[in-house]
């Protein structure tokens, strides 16, 4: 019975994160006007975020970095953003956990990440197979990270 209760108190929290982030999201778009947005700016959203894909420029700064290509995302695509950075965008490199919310911490400026760190997203980004983990703690990203600057996921 113990269990039970641990699992299904692990899977409220979780669900309260995901509406947490939702709401985050969502209060940001309305804040930068992404509500009264046509289908003209859409467009041209989509092309950015295309274009972004291909042209990452991870010679900036993180935080110019960050600021540039994080705009609009959620938590766990923020993650494996920030991920991608630290790791110069070579699947091969392992990260810490504790370095991504080392760099995190720092940047919780609604201009920047505009959120706490959240251990939710990095195991959503797993989830959406732009991140993975072999051993507790290191990340590295997955071939598929590229696809956070899609709208779709």
């Amino acid at each position: 019975m113990r269990n039970e209760n641990s699992r299904t108190s692990v899977e409220l929290i979780q669900s309260l994160e995901r509406i947490q982030e939702l709401l985050e999201a969502s209060i940001s778009l309305a804040r930068a006007g992404g509500l009264k947005a046509s289908a003209a700016s859409k467009g041209a959203h989509q092309s950015k975020a295309k274009k972004a894909r291909n042209d990452i420029d991870l010679s900036k700064p993180i935080r110019p970095f960050v600021k540039q290509y994080g705009i609009g995302m959620s938590g766990p695509k923020k993650f494996t953003l920030v991920l991608a950075y630290l790791a110069g965008g070579d699947p091969s490199k392992n990260v810490s956990l504790e370095e991504i919310k080392k760099h995190w911490n720092k940047m919780t400026a609604k201009g920047l990440l505009g959120m706490k760190f959240n251990r939710f997203y990095s195991a959503n980004a797993k989830d959406n197979d732009w991140v993975n983990t072999e051993k507790t703690g290191l990340y590295h990203l997955r071939p598929s990270w590229k696809k956070i600057f899609d709208e779709e996921h």
